[in-house]
């Protein structure tokens, strides 16, 4: 794994002006779309952005993750986001066709219904000052509320969130089931600092505007809190 990480840090230098290209090309092709229409399109553009630069990456330095669908090991670690991401994925799913909203929000019902002591106790853990917050989230093994655990597959997966992402593994799919941290994974976490500041850049474009988008800025952007956590409180909101 260290030599991996010493091959990407030779090939690759960070090119955050892609993520500008990117809403840049949005902002200019969405003259008949709605100022929500147009958060949600750069919300989804950019997190594909994030997906294609992780395998640019890896086509430099020859690498192929050992992930693979129905491998749901990291989808019982502590998912922190912020606001703004869980807003944007549930109006994602708002989006899409009525039988498929309605199977996620009826899925994301029974979740919280059947993991309600569970929640409560992982949830209510120190992200901030706990060091080993992480594993004590992870040996509670509460799922992700979007993961399907019938098939292993996350009901959201167009727009899963950025740790969900940049988290990967190189190594031999074992590393995973045999340890709950397991040390030789990959993050590419530093993408998420140029994807939040380019989506940051386009909802100040549309602060002023008569539409109500649903987001309190600049709060929304920087509370940051377990996935859980925010998707239950915005549920509730909206009910």
């Amino acid at each position: 794994m260290l030599k991996i990480c010493e091959t990407i840090n030779i090939h690759y230098i960070p090119d955050e002006q892609l993520f500008y290209d990117t809403i840049d090309h949005i902002l200019e092709n969405s003259e008949n779309e709605s100022a929500s229409e147009i958060i949600l399109e750069t919300f989804t553009a950019l997190l594909k952005l994030i997906d294609s630069q992780i395998k640019e990456i890896e086509t430099k330095v020859n690498i192929q993750p050992s992930c693979f669908k129905g491998c749901a090991y990291c989808c019982y670690f502590p998912i922190i986001t912020t606001r703004l991401e869980a807003k944007l994925i549930l109006q994602y799913i708002q989006s899409l066709p009525e039988e498929q909203k309605q199977d996620i929000f009826e899925h994301l019902l029974n979740y919280f219904e059947s993991n309600k002591e569970q929640l409560e106790k992982v949830c209510t853990i120190d992200f901030h000052e706990d060091p080993q917050f992480k594993f004590k989230y992870i040996s509670e093994q509460v799922s992700c509320p979007f993961l399907d655990r019938s098939s292993n597959t996350c009901k959201v997966y167009e727009v899963r969130p950025t740790p969900c992402r940049t988290y990967l593994n190189y190594c031999h799919p074992n590393v995973c089931a045999q340890s709950l941290m397991p040390r030789e994974t990959f993050s590419y976490e530093f993408l998420h600092e140029f994807y939040m500041t380019a989506l940051n850049e386009v909802l100040q474009e549309f602060l002023y505007e008569d539409e109500d988008l649903g987001i309190t800025f600049p709060d929304d952007v920087f509370h940051i809190d377990y996935l859980p956590k925010l998707l239950k409180e915005e549920l509730c909101n909206k009910s």
